[in-house]
């Protein structure tokens, strides 16, 4: 995996930019990652409840079949 996190051609947009604009691409990203790890959160989450229920249902079957083979 690459280490680099700007490419040539953001490093040599970013020298020429304005400081604001800097400021607001930083901002930008920072918001725009904010977001996904709030999307990946609840991607775990939601994904812990289906994993729950499916736990659930296990036992139940399972409760079921030693019932039915009694």
């Amino acid at each position: 995996m690459s280490e680099t996190i700007l490419t040539p051609q953001q490093i040599s947009m970013a020298e020429s930019a304005e400081p604001s604009e800097v400021l607001f691409a930083i901002h930008k990203r920072v918001v725009d990652t904010e977001k996904l790890m709030i999307e990946y959160r609840t991607l775990a989450q939601n994904m812990m409840v289906d994993m729950e229920m499916l736990k659930e249902r296990i036992k139940k079957l399972e409760r079921k079949d030693a019932t039915d083979t009694i």
